[in-house]
């Protein structure tokens, strides 16, 4: 689909022609980031709690499925790769990933398999900003859903996987969907994000320098299937870890600019 105009109204839904993903608006604007006091289990890597602007942009309602990810490869013939810091085989995780069935969230990708879907999708990762609104919608909720965690029920985590033991399709859970319309923000799979990770990010974010960390290791964001922990579903918990591991905990949705 082209770049919606700046003299027209951009549609509420979209569908992305390279790979069907489809996308939903997100109004953008000023929402509460980070640390709220009704959350008890925000860390000090969420604070200081702070007021973030985000531009409006389009968000995958799901995870990138291993059905369009499979896709991708056969068009590009992409091999993957060996990166800095990782000892993975590229067609070693391909067969595991192979195994899920083609709704399945795709999983065992890297940093950079998800950053080359993207390029090839003509779409890029959402940034951490960007990722924790659709989770939590303007006032910060605590989980997608809102601030009780009721018993882990709305999330595939490891008292609820999938017949796999594992993951579920990426349209399960329609109970756990974000107040912006995004499914599964917590559980089944932990998301890259596109920046890097600075825990005293949001000192900085606090004081309106809304720039994005240029080094160390790439965001995590949602929480996995393999999760037990009730915090580790929290719209506002911040994981990181090295741009080329692949692990059968990660996968990754996809973003879109409006451009005018």
């Amino acid at each position: 689909m082209e770049n919606t105009q700046s003299n027209t109204t951009p549609p509420l839904y979209l569908v992305n022609e390279t790979d069907g993903m489809e996308l939903v608006l997100m109004p953008g604007g000023w929402f509460q980031m980070g640390a709220v006091a009704r959350d008890p289990g925000a860390g000090y890597r969420e604070k200081p709690g702070h007021l973030h602007y985000v531009a409006p942009f389009y968000m995958g309602i799901t995870c990138v499925t291993v059905q369009q990810f499979e896709k991708f490869v056969e068009e590009t013939k992409y091999e993957g790769g060996q990166y800095p810091g990782s000892d993975d085989d590229w067609n070693e995780r391909w067969g595991y990933w192979q195994r899920d069935d083609p709704d399945h969230p795709v999983r065992y990708v890297n940093w950079e398999d998800a950053v080359a879907y993207c390029e090839w999708a003509g779409l890029h990762l959402p940034t951490e900003p960007e990722w924790e609104y659709c989770a939590r919608g303007y006032d910060g909720l605590v989980y997608p859903w809102g601030d009780d965690w009721e018993g882990g029920r709305r999330v595939c985590l490891v008292r609820l996987k999938g017949p796999a033991g594992s993951t579920v399709p990426v349209y399960a859970h329609p109970e756990g969907a974000s107040p912006l319309g995004t499914f599964q923000q917590a559980g089944n799979l932990w998301e890259w994000c596109a920046d890097r990770f600075d825990s005293n990010a949001y000192k900085r974010y606090v004081q309106g320098d809304f720039s994005l960390p240029k080094d160390g290791r790439i965001a995590l964001r949602g929480g996995s299937w393999s999760s037990g922990e009730s915090v580790d579903f929290r719209g506002g918990n911040r994981r990181n870890d090295y741009q080329g591991y692949r692990v059968g905990l990660r996968g990754f949705r996809v973003a879109k600019a409006i451009v005018s």
